[in-house]
């Protein structure tokens, strides 16, 4: 008399695939516009704010130097670590990394100075919360 007390169970295996959308590029360039022009009348804290949104959609739409561009002109205006930070750390590798592809030693150069800039900026930012506190 077997009452299935020891009997492995069958599982059902889901496989659960979260279907992310890909941004249509012309959408993407529609709200770097709106952003854009958001940008004019803006400044202190809602500046960078609009200043990081164009950056993010410049580097959704692989529009890499447009996005540094905007991320660079965020961390001027406000040193501080954030998205700007974390998404020019990986633009600056990606740039890197296709200069590294061309043989491109003066781009590889130019981006390995980039990175080693932000880290110190890290490094500063993170010193002058500790004195600061």
């Amino acid at each position: 008399m077997n009452l299935g007390f020891f009997k492995k169970k069958k599982r059902k295996q889901e496989i659960v695939v979260e279907s992310q959308e890909i941004p249509d590029k012309e959408e993407l360039m529609i709200k770097i516009e709106k952003a854009k022009n958001l940008l004019k009348d803006s400044n202190g804290k809602k500046r960078i704010e609009i200043l990081n949104q164009i950056g993010k959609l410049y580097f959704e739409a692989g529009e890499y130097d447009k996005a540094i561009d905007f991320y660079e002109l965020s961390i001027s205006e406000n040193r501080s670590l954030g998205q700007a930070y974390t998404d020019l750390l990986k633009l600056y590798n990606l740039k890197r990394k296709e200069a590294v592809d061309h043989h491109s030693d003066s781009d590889v150069q130019l981006y390995l100075k980039k990175i080693d800039d932000l880290l110190k900026l890290s490094k500063d930012v993170i010193r002058g919360k500790v004195r600061g506190e």
